[in-house]
């Protein structure tokens, strides 16, 4: 169920953030969703996604004693933009809807966490999950970063809603990009280099017998250096290539996995 889990402090060390990457096993979704699909928009039935989740939120739980009264989960409508939702303090304490454990927050490709013991997660199948925590402010962002997002520069307008509205410092994030499909695999035609300036074609698209394969880890680890993040790990897999994710570019049809975190104190 997850590929990846970890606790990272906050400088005072009396809190942090707990956060998971999930593969596609030990859920309940029938083929091409199998079997942990956690969307409901891609065409699986809506009841199994929710056991799925059901499924995801309880070993999630497991992770941390003080993960342990995690309820609400809350989830974006993605759109590929590079609009940065905040988790309002509203949502912390229940939602009154028909299933009183997951909180749509609406259309957004970031979500701004700032709130203890509410959890949240960000879902792909080839785009980067990334996590953003701020050490000195234990605030967190989920961001939903594909190709649109990253030509967007989305991880620098979540930075800056980070320093608006928390006072968030560039050198106090530690930043966790989850599984994306990687250069070995993400093909792109000519009209998608010709967005980048020459000197971003050159380092960060590789040719090969005359197909272009565009490099979206190299283009965040620019953009990181270039906002002063203070550490960031790269999970080193391709989604496109290991068969444990899903993959829109490989099987067109196919589920979600995600990114999901909570601060605790």
């Amino acid at each position: 169920m997850f590929v990846h889990t970890g606790f990272i402090p906050n400088v005072a060390n009396n809190g942090g953030v707990v956060f998971a990457l999930t593969n596609r096993y030990d859920g309940y979704s029938q083929p091409p969703y199998d079997s942990l699909n956690l969307a409901f928009h891609t065409g699986d039935e809506s009841a199994v996604v929710e056991r799925n989740i059901a499924c995801m939120l309880e070993a999630f739980r497991t992770l941390d004693p003080r993960c342990a009264n995690a309820q609400n989960l809350a989830y974006m409508t993605q759109i590929h933009s590079t609009h940065c939702a905040l988790l309002g303090e509203n949502l912390c304490g229940g939602y009154a809807g028909q299933n009183p454990n997951l909180i749509n927050v609406g259309e957004a490709d970031a979500l701004l966490l700032t709130h203890t013991h509410a959890p949240s997660m960000v879902l792909v199948a080839d785009c980067n999950p990334i996590l953003f925590f701020d050490r000195a402010h234990n605030v967190a962002a989920l961001i939903h970063a594909g190709r649109a997002g990253v030509f967007g520069r989305i991880c620098s307008l979540t930075l800056a809603r980070m320093q608006k509205h928390c006072g968030t410092h560039a050198s106090d994030v530690y930043a966790f990009i989850g599984a994306g499909i990687r250069k070995c695999c993400y093909e792109v035609g000519d009209e998608v280099c010709k967005k980048l300036e020459p000197k971003e074609r050159e380092r960060h698209i590789e040719l090969r017998a005359g197909r272009y394969f565009l490099d979206l880890e190299s283009l965040l680890r620019a953009e990181f250096e270039n906002l002063g993040i203070g550490e960031w790990e790269f999970l080193p897999k391709c989604s496109c290539c290991e068969r444990e994710f899903f993959s829109y570019r490989r099987d067109g049809v196919t589920g979600r996995f995600a990114l999901v975190a909570m601060l605790v104190d």
